[in-house]
């Protein structure tokens, strides 16, 4: 109930919704759970495709609210678009959550069907599931077979996962309230008035960048402290992104729960899919060998793009942002391995600081132009920005209008110096240093002092006040 209560408090009547897809989820995935091998004299075949669809329309009646709600005005304004009519966008209200639950929902199904997961026998322990107040605004996307007996558990709150809980808290928020919501000034008037300057398209860039990675891993670590509070463990969906050695890895790592359920339930589905198949024996019985290995893969991994693209929202800059990393992915897949041959020829070793520092160099250059174009308010102005970056690149303009952007020196020094300390604490964190133990054995004064200087920062420095909206989640808005 008390996860209702924050869901109507978020999304008034709007809450109806998501308790309509979660009845017609329940009942599809009690359905699929008591159909297990075909009864004996029924042919199994028959049997097997009676199940697939329940299943494809179990998953299409969750997505059907998610397409209705979120993109048929995006839909409709194109079909007008091609037909050379007009169309005026009907608004329609979107209720929280609805991109994160659709998600574990299918998960659950999708699990039930394959046995992996047994149906829920409670629609109160599945609707508890699905409603789960940590995660319906940003995630992570859970499975039901993480946290489902977890939540149902009702563990007493300790003092160990309360302060556990709380510190993640406090982190998340210093992550988001100081960095974030302070950067979310600057960015705004960048993407708004300073499209045409190279320069400060490149820091537009690079700030959306951090803003983004600030205001998500921020509330993520607030719902995973949340929960700890609870005693129940979600998984992480940051593993220090921008130690990845290439793009596919620097997914891997970025929303990893985002990136495993399009792993698990498009990419996978789709490579092993019997068109799939029937092509690559097909190939390898004409002796391509090469497009074999590698187009079933690529046309796994445009399903894969193009849903992580059109997940994020109705609007082609983030289809666009789909198709640029699976651009890069699919360019790395074919130069991996003649690169490390070339290392290995001119004796670089491909772990060695030279090579680490190219890739981190390379990778850095994709994601800040990708969060770019993702963040651009339009198709044209993602390619103005881009075009911009390489045709008109003053470095005098960051001097020039470093002052008109919204924060003032000692805003910037504050922002800079707590990114810093979160810059150390994931190179820590990517080195496996103990922190968490040495932190455990520093003298009870030492700790508290650290503890009160982290909330005070939040406190003195955080973006309050006018200008600033602390409670806006970027992410929610997927």
């Amino acid at each position: 109930m008390a996860n209702y209560i924050f869901m109507i408090y978020w999304s008034q009547m709007l809450v109806l919704y998501q308790i309509a897809v979660t009845i017609l989820t329940y009942y599809f995935a009690k359905k699929l759970g008591t159909m297990g091998k075909a009864p004996a004299g029924t042919d199994h075949k028959v049997y097997k495709k009676k199940k697939h669809r329940i299943l494809v329309l179990a998953v299409l009646s969750n997505l059907a609210f998610l397409i209705v709600l979120k993109y048929s005005n995006f839909l409709a304004a194109n079909i007008a678009s091609v037909f050379h009519s007009e169309y005026t966008a009907v608004k329609i209200l979107l209720p929280i959550g609805i991109s994160y639950y659709t998600l574990q929902n299918i998960s659950y199904l999708v699990d039930v069907a394959n046995k992996k997961v047994k149906a829920s026998d409670s629609i109160f322990r599945f609707a508890l599931y699905t409603s789960f107040f940590a995660t319906i605004l940003e995630g992570p996307i859970t499975r039901f077979g993480e946290i489902s007996e977890k939540l149902s558990a009702g563990d007493d709150v300790t003092p160990d996962n309360f302060v556990q809980g709380i510190e993640r808290i406090t982190w998340g928020m210093f992550q988001k309230d100081i960095i974030a919501d302070h950067l979310n000034v600057v960015v705004t008037a960048l993407f708004k008035s300073y499209t045409q300057s190279g320069a400060l398209c490149l820091l537009a860039a690079v700030l959306c960048t951090i803003q983004l990675y600030m205001d998500f891993a921020g509330t993520i670590d607030i719902a995973i402290g949340a929960a700890k509070i609870f005693n129940i463990t979600i998984t992480e969906n940051f593993r220090q992104p921008f130690f990845a050695k290439n793009a596919s890895d620097f997914w891997h790592r970025w929303h990893i729960t985002l990136g495993t359920f399009l792993r698990d339930y498009v990419f996978y589905p789709v490579s092993l899919s019997n068109p799939i198949q029937y092509m690559t024996k097909k190939l390898k019985k004409h002796n391509h060998r090469l497009l074999a290995r590698y187009l079933g893969p690529v046309i796994a991994l445009l399903f894969v793009w193009l849903a992580n693209g059109f997940w994020h929202g109705a609007q082609w800059t983030y289809v666009l942002y789909g198709m640029y990393y699976f651009f890069f992915m699919i360019i790395e897949m074919i130069a991996e391995k003649p690169f490390e041959k070339w290392c290995e020829r001119h004796h670089m070793p491909v772990e060695g600081w030279v090579v680490r520092t190219f890739r981190f160099i390379k990778l850095s250059f994709i994601v800040v132009i990708g969060e770019m174009v993702f963040r651009a308010l339009d198709m044209n102005t993602a390619w103005t920005m881009v075009k911009a970056i390489f045709t008109n690149f003053n470095v005098a303009d960051f001097v020039l209008y470093s002052g008109k952007l919204g924060m003032n020196v000692g805003n910037w020094i504050i922002v800079a110096s707590c990114f810093t300390l979160v810059v150390i604490r994931d190179v820590l964190k990517e080195k496996q240093y103990p922190m968490r133990e040495k932190f455990n054995h520093l003298p009870k004064y030492v700790r508290w002092a650290l503890y009160d200087a982290l909330v005070l920062s939040i406190i003195f420095f955080g973006a309050f006040g006018a200008g600033y909206d602390s409670l806006a989640m970027m992410y929610a808005g997927f």
